[in-house]
């Protein structure tokens, strides 16, 4: 009886420090991929900003128009007016 005791504890003990290293296995393997996550994530996220030639406020690069010498607008109502001016 006294045997059985002994060799439960030993696998008991023998399954808890596999756990502790599978755990410290996953932990030392998740910041990394979380930093890769969060960094494009944010890399998706922030998009550079040019400001209208006219108007001055700020638009984001991608939704901005650009004459032929690659100023940047915030809509074609206001590239029409620049171009009108100059």
């Amino acid at each position: 009886m006294i045997v059985r005791l002994i060799v439960f504890v030993a696998i008991f003990f023998i399954g808890w420090w596999l756990y502790r290293q599978f755990v410290a296995f996953k932990r030392s393997q998740s910041p990394e991929e979380v930093k890769k996550k969060a960094s494009s994530k944010k890399d998706e996220a922030q998009e550079s900003m040019v400001r209208c030639a006219e108007c001055k406020t700020f638009t984001p690069r991608s939704h901005a128009i650009h004459d032929q010498e690659a100023r940047a607008f915030c809509s074609a109502e206001h590239l029409k007016i620049f171009n009108q001016k100059h």
